[in-house]
């Protein structure tokens, strides 16, 4: 699975129609809103649309690895993968992931010796179900770890969705208050009004920490 192909999606719907301003004007002031276009041009969202895709191709990095040298030992597999993914790695710990790879593709190197030897020993055969058997456990292991990372990465986006929203309906509202408006339609519902916020919900939304 290619992870760092994930990306947003936002649509009228999951805002609901309308954003309500917490308060009634006389008036009853009416504006609209491009919801998605506060959301997916906002700094912040790039920002985790970023972080995702760095989190995805860290991911299948690991996996498409591990697939090509599936003779690897299982404890060197889950070591690989922890230090391969770890938030902020030590010069230890990334010399640990290259002796890894560098083990790895020893293995897979031994294995095509002895799988392509005419005659091998007694001794060549026991090494070459043992390297089966690891490869065997690799395929089970990968298995695992892609619905374990689509899972993981589905909720993170998930939240990170949920949380981006929030931050844009605070900015339409926001901007919906300083200029004295009582109620904003998301613009699919009121597609015609000239009261258009988007730009200024935008302006807020970048202006948030």
């Amino acid at each position: 699975m290619k992870f760092e192909r994930l990306g947003w999606v936002v649509a009228a719907a999951l805002a609901g129609g309308m954003v309500g301003m917490g308060f009634q004007d006389a008036s009853a002031k009416t504006g609209t809103v491009d919801l998605a276009k506060v959301f997916n041009d906002s700094d912040y969202a790039k920002k985790q649309t970023d972080m995702l895709k760095t989190m995805g191709a860290a991911r299948t990095a690991v996996l498409e690895f591990v697939n090509a040298n599936s003779h690897m030992k299982a404890d060197d597999a889950m070591k690989f993968k922890d230090l391969s993914l770890k938030d902020s790695p030590t010069a230890a710990d990334k010399a640990d992931v290259e002796r890894l790879k560098s083990d790895a593709q020893a293995s897979e190197l031994t294995y095509r010796t002895l799988a392509t030897k005419d005659k091998p020993t007694q001794a060549e055969v026991a090494q070459i179900e043992d390297l089966n058997h690891r490869k065997d456990s690799m395929q089970t292991l990968l298995t695992k770890w892609n619905t374990d990372f689509s899972t993981e990465l589905q909720t993170k986006q998930e939240a990170l969705r949920t949380d981006t929203l929030s931050r844009v309906k605070d900015a339409v509202q926001q901007v919906a208050k300083a200029q004295g408006y009582s109620m904003v339609f998301v613009q699919d519902i009121a597609p015609y009004s000239s009261n258009d916020l988007t730009k200024d919900a935008l302006a807020a939304m970048n202006q948030k920490k």
